[in-house]
């Protein structure tokens, strides 16, 4: 058979050009073209970089087949045995080993559920809270709680969980049950900050004293001191109220809840306390001291004198003997100090000529007296007595003139300037004693209250608040007062530097606390929504009843109360409520409550001052007629004004209208303008704003002019806007003026 070649195709290339080309056989031809492509193959090798090594095969990859499978051995075997905590426990040594968080996290919580085990669930929980499940993490640790398994760390996480979340009876149960596991001071200052957030306070203070009492009485104590600190002795009285009957009838117990019972505002019951003490057991160290204040707090005269008799001179207060002084005066029974023998407190010659001058022996008073200024008192209080029963005998001059040569030695003693301040303390004294005590005011706090006592009764309001920003010193005591009569005079540069000063004092005043101090310094500025705020805050939580009262007085002192209360909406505030009820008593403090309230809640007041204003229509009746004019409108005003003027004399009716003119809403002034027209006659605005201006109300009195000057002639505009003008009001004079000047033309 015989083969014939096939054409190549048109306009195609031979299909070996070189053999062709150089005669070659078809098998030396394909040698060469085999060896010209390994030398390029080698060619381009050199111009390539060398390729990467093979990964290198990991033991985990290798391991984890034979691992899967073990995992899924055991699982099964816990499927087929799911009582058997062994399975469980190997299975979760499995996945622990094999880094498989949420399997072990799912097993261990089954392990959990088996056994009742808190370890498991704890590791649990634990993860959960890595992969961030927070969820779950808490649902572990509420059953952490639940089964009283919970470390101390983990029971406060659990109660700041449930705090955020507004269960504060959640978080105070945990709490409580940790402290009985593990009594903590800072579980115990938790729970009582839980508790307080109650609305029933008592019913968890008491509990928690009762479980203290039996794991923690020492601890007990510490946090009954921290509570009466920090301004809560009503929290501390309920913590003592768990303790036993047996307890609580011991002296040191009942002394204590006395304390926190007359602190906390119930001085009848801490006195009947007391009292029953002294007939049974007898008073403990301090008793004395504390029954006698009670008594003559709540009006029981001579049992104070009675105890007082009895209390040995190293044990009466400082201020006592001024205070029974006072009490007998005010009784108009000078028989009360024939009980006191001023022989007994000759040790105390302040409180000896006290006690002597007010038997009626003027010579024995005249001997204490003597000795006293050879000996000053070591006290305020004792330098104060001493420098009265002086001037009650004539004596004060001659004292005065020598303690003065003994202070312009160049060292004298702080207690001899603490007395020649108090002698100095006579208005016609005062501006000379100052430059001499401004000597050495910066020796030490005695000598520096001292000047800072004279400089505050001068009003050198820039000179004392220089002194204190410069570091000058003075008792916490004087402080304070330094720091409350700032508010009162509105003052804010020696309040902030008053607040200061106490602030760097390692305590403050019985009964202070750090957020009263910036209160009362906020109070010292125009009051606004903020301070407003700040002070109703306090209001609504301190349980120091002295501390309340102080706040209150200058809040319903404050002349912006009724418009920052508007703007704030403050009758909804929750220290309303507590307001109110304390307003029900008829005593100095429930006044001061009532008069803010009224103000705040004018609405809430009414009924209140309806029933006082039965009684006492005068003092009443205005607030009364404010109340419905705030509260319910002109019209209710009006017939509440109208129902109280017949009432009065016409002194009573002008003093009357002229306070409601000063509080009343602008959108009643006209109708009052009309009846003070009607009841009072001609020329009663001349008087309401001579009213004003005595008292200060530079606002009440400018909106007054302006009102006037609205139905006034010519003249009568020319002499307003001047007065305008004098009280720094040019914008307001030039608006009378213009809208004079448009009438004639």
């Amino acid at each position: 058979m015989s083969y014939t070649a096939t054409p190549a195709a048109p306009g195609l290339p031979p299909a070996d050009p070189l053999g062709q080309v150089l005669g070659l056989r078809p098998a030396r031809r394909f040698g060469l073209a085999f060896g010209a492509a390994v030398l390029a193959a080698l060619a381009a090798a050199t111009l390539l970089p060398p390729p990467a090594a093979p990964p290198p095969l990991r033991l985990a990859d290798a391991l984890r087949p034979a691992e899967d499978r073990l995992t899924a051995g055991l699982e099964r075997a816990a499927a087929a045995r799911p009582d058997d905590p062994a399975a469980l426990r190997r299975l979760a040594e499995q996945l622990r080993a094999s880094h498989r968080p949420q399997q072990l996290a799912a097993v261990l919580e089954r392990l959990h559920a088996l056994t009742g085990e808190p370890a498991a669930l704890r590791e649990a929980m634990g993860l959960r809270s890595e992969s961030g499940d927070a969820a779950a993490a808490r649902a572990a640790l509420e059953r952490l709680s639940a089964l009283g398994a919970t470390t101390d760390q983990e029971a406060l996480r659990l109660a700041a969980l449930r705090m955020e979340a507004g269960d504060a009876a959640g978080a105070f149960a945990g709490l409580l049950a940790a402290l009985g596991r593990s009594p903590t001071p800072e579980l115990a200052l938790r729970a009582m900050q839980a508790a307080a957030r109650l609305p029933d306070p008592a019913r968890a203070m008491r509990p928690m004293g009762d479980l203290l009492a039996q794991v923690a009485p020492d601890l007990m104590e510490a946090l009954r001191r921290v509570l009466m600190g920090d301004g809560r002795p009503d929290l501390a009285l309920y913590l003592l109220e768990g303790l036993p009957a047996e307890d609580q009838a011991s002296p040191r117990i009942a002394l204590a809840l006395a304390e926190a019972e007359a602190r906390a505002g119930w001085a009848g019951g801490a006195l009947a306390r007391l009292m029953a003490l002294r007939a049974t057991e007898g008073l403990p160290p301090g008793g004395g001291a504390l029954l006698i204040d009670l008594a003559l707090r709540e009006g029981q005269v001579e049992e104070a004198f009675a105890v007082a008799a009895l209390l040995p001179s190293e044990s009466w207060p400082a201020a006592l003997p001024m205070r029974l002084h006072e009490a007998a005066r005010t009784a108009r029974d000078a028989t009360l100090f024939r009980r006191i023998d001023p022989a007994s407190l000759a040790a105390r010659p302040d409180a000896a000529a006290v006690a002597a001058l007010a038997r009626g022996d003027r010579a024995a008073a005249r001997r204490y007296a003597q000795q006293a200024v050879e000996q000053p008192p070591a006290s305020v209080e004792g330098a104060r007595g001493v420098a009265a029963v002086l001037r009650e005998l004539g004596l004060d001059q001659a004292a005065h003139d020598r303690l003065r040569r003994e202070v312009q030695a160049p060292d004298p003693a702080p207690l001899t300037i603490r007395l020649f301040a108090e002698l100095a303390a006579l208005p016609a004294r005062r501006a000379a004693a100052l430059p001499l005590l401004e000597r050495h005011r910066g020796s030490g706090p005695i000598a520096g209250e001292a000047w800072l006592r004279l400089a505050l009764a001068e009003d050198r309001l820039d000179d004392v608040a220089r002194f204190l920003a410069g570091g000058g010193t003075a008792s916490a005591a004087a402080l304070a007062e330094t720091l409350t009569l700032a508010a009162q005079r509105r003052a804010p540069g020696v309040a902030d530097a008053a607040a200061a000063a106490l602030r760097a004092l390692p305590e403050l005043p019985e009964g202070w606390t750090a957020e009263e101090v910036a209160v009362t310094a906020a109070l010292a500025r125009p009051l606004g929504a903020g301070s407003l705020t700040g002070a109703l805050n306090l209001l609504g939580w301190t349980g120091e009843v002295a501390a309340a009262d102080r706040v209150v007085r200058l809040l319903a002192a404050a002349p912006e109360v009724a418009s920052a209360g508007a703007m704030l909406g403050a009758g909804q505030h929750p220290a309303v409520p507590r307001l109110l009820r304390g307003a029900e008593a008829r005593d100095e403090a429930g006044t001061a409550r009532l008069a803010l309230v009224a103000v705040l809640a004018p609405a809430a007041a009414a009924p209140l001052l309806a029933a006082r204003a039965e009684s006492e229509p005068a003092r009443f009746g205005p607030a009364l007629v404010l109340a419905r004019l705030r509260g319910e409108g002109v019209a209710a005003g009006e017939a509440a004004l109208r129902d109280l003027l017949p009432g009065l004399d016409r002194a009573q009716r002008e003093q009357a209208l002229f306070l409601v003119l000063a509080a009343a809403p602008q959108d009643s002034q006209a109708m009052l303008r009309r009846l003070s027209d009607a009841t009072l006659g001609a020329g009663w605005q001349a008087r309401y704003e001579a009213l004003l201006a005595r008292q200060g109300r530079r606002a009440e009195l400018l909106a007054a002019l302006r009102t006037r000057a609205s139905q006034a002639d010519a003249a009568e505009r020319q002499a307003i806007a001047a007065r305008m003008i004098e009280l720094g009001d040019p914008e307001g004079a030039g608006a009378v003026l213009r809208a004079s000047a448009e009438e004639i033309r």
